[in-house]
């Protein structure tokens, strides 16, 4: 292949890449819109509600300033030598406190899955 082949060729591939790419998005804007995983022969795209993460130390300080007795902790604090761990996720699990949460937005991945 000589340089003006390449050189075609290389134009070529970035053409073709560009138009992936807007088929990526399009497809991407779809499945969000759908707010589930989809598939269509070998292609599939999986979507993601979002990843929470929870505050539960925030959510039991929370309880104890509407009127919670932070007494109620003392079963979740174990104490080691020179170190003091209190499991804030299973007193509010237990308490029934209801942590805040932030959470990612929604997302979408796209793949090409193996053929059998």
């Amino acid at each position: 292949m000589n340089a003006t082949e390449l050189a075609r060729v290389m134009l070529e591939w970035q053409e073709a890449q560009a138009h992936a790419d807007l088929l990526k998005m399009e497809i991407e804007t779809a499945v969000l819109a759908l707010g589930k995983t989809q598939s269509a022969g070998n292609v599939r795209a999986t979507y993601s509600a979002g990843r929470k993460s929870y505050n539960y130390q925030a959510g039991f300080e929370e309880a104890v300033n509407a009127g919670l007795d932070p007494r109620a902790l003392d079963p979740f604090i174990t104490v080691i030598p020179e170190t003091t761990r209190i499991d804030y996720t299973t007193a509010c699990k237990t308490l029934e406190i209801a942590p805040p949460f932030t959470q990612s937005a929604p997302a979408v991945s796209l793949k090409i899955i193996a053929q059998a």
